[in-house]
Formats: structure tokens, C-alpha cells, sequence
């Protein structure tokens, strides 16, 4: 805590001409880390140099009113700078602000653009996922095993309708031209499929002991 000596009390003299003029010293029993006051205060420029030429009486009206105070305060060079870049920083803000309102429409449109985007990816992968399961499949039912187990598959098949047709005939259910026709068609196509799959089967042991 401060304590200021004043060696001209009772002496006439300017309003605070006297508290700028004396050395501030340190009342120690405080316990302050500080010993001295950095300097004294000058009234030659700066914002103190108008306040050292009012009288006492003026400094005392100046104590008693705080709209002039308030008035003189807000004169000083350092407080009109402070509020001039104060009115600059806030018309950037408002310029900034504008900007950004500008551009949330076009936010708005990138933003619905992404979304879009996303849900084509979405629809692309999954449509990729389902070919590919699709491809799987259709190489597996290609594959040289199922197309030699689908040919014995069908033999059997139409061999059981040759004699489905056979036994139509016993029951007198065909004529013989009818018969004949069917029946001849059925056992060629099942000749045709067991000779089909034996030869298939007989390449595919032919590759699995060549190592393939």
C-alpha cells in the first residue's frame, strides 16, 4: 500500500500539482516486496498535462461531478485511440460477420452436395458388394466340379422321365409313334449328359494328378 508525503500542505499552489511533484514512498510494515514507486509523475504532456493546469477549485468541482470527470476522461488522446481502434475492431467484426452470412448459403449447398455424395458411395458400394456375391456364385456353379455334378444330375433326371415315358406306354397312356418320339429323345439326352460328365470327370482326374 501507497502512502505519499506531502511537504507542501497548507502552502498555496495548483490542485494536484503538489501529489505529482512528491516521491511515493512504501509503508514496510505491509510486507510489500516493493521498496520504491518507479518514479515520480510528471504534468509536462501526457493526459495529466491538462489536469495540472486547472486550479483547485476546478480540481475540487472535477472530484465533486463525475460527468465531468467522466467528460475529461474520455477526452484524453489514450482513451480516444483506445476507442477508435474499439469502433475499427468492431466494424471488422461486422464486415466478418456479413461474409459469413453470405457464404451460408453456399455452405448450405456444399453441404447438401457432400451429403449426396455420400449416399451415391453408399449405393455404389453396396450395388459392388451385391455383384460380387453374384460373381462368386456364378463362378462357383462354373466351376469344372458343379458343371460335372450338374451333368450326372441331369442324366439321372432324364432318365427317370425315359421311364416315366416307359412305363405311360405299358399303361397304354401313349401311342407307339408317341412313345417312340419321346421316349427315343429322353434316352439320346441322357446318353448325351452321363457322356458328358464321365468325359468331364475324367479330365478333371487327369488335371488333379498332373498336380493341377
Amino acid at each position: 500500500m501507497l502512502r505519499y508525503k506531502n511537504e507542501n500542505k497548507g502552502k498555496p499552489g495548483k490542485g494536484f500539482v503538489w501529489c505529482t511533484q512528491n516521491i511515493a514512498v512504501m509503508d514496510t510494515s505491509l510486507g510489500s516486496p516493493h521498496t520504491t514507486f518507479p518514479g515520480p509523475l510528471t504534468t509536462t504532456g501526457g493526459p495529466l498535462a491538462e489536469v495540472s493546469s486547472l486550479s483547485r477549485s476546478e480540481l475540487e468541482d472535477l472530484l465533486e461531478c463525475e460527468d465531468k470527470m467522466a467528460a475529461l476522461v474520455a477526452s484524453m488522446p489514450p482513451l480516444a485511440t483506445i476507442r477508435a481502434q474499439c469502433d475499427s475492431l468492431v466494424a471488422q467484426n461486422e464486415a466478418l460477420a456479413k461474409a459469413t452470412l453470405e457464404r451460408s448459403d453456399e455452405y448450405e449447398r456444399s453441404r447438401d452436395a457432400a451429403i449426396r455424395k455420400v449416399e451415391e458411395l453408399n449405393n455404389l458400394r453396396q450395388s459392388f458388394t451385391d455383384l460380387t456375391l453374384a460373381q462368386t456364385k456364378a463362378s462357383e456353379l462354373l466351376a469344372p466340379a458343379c458343371i460335372q455334378e450338374s451333368l450326372v444330375v441331369a442324366a439321372m433326371q432324364s432318365e427317370e422321365e425315359s421311364e416315366e415315358i416307359a412305363d405311360q406306354f405299358l399303361r397304354k397312356e401313349l401311342g407307339v409313334e408317341a412313345f417312340l418320339s419321346a421316349y427315343l429323345e429322353k434316352r439320346i439326352e441322357t446318353h448325351l449328359r452321363k457322356f458328358k460328365g464321365e468325359r468331364l470327370g475324367a479330365q478333371l482326374d487327369e488335371l488333379h494328378r498332373a498336380g493341377f
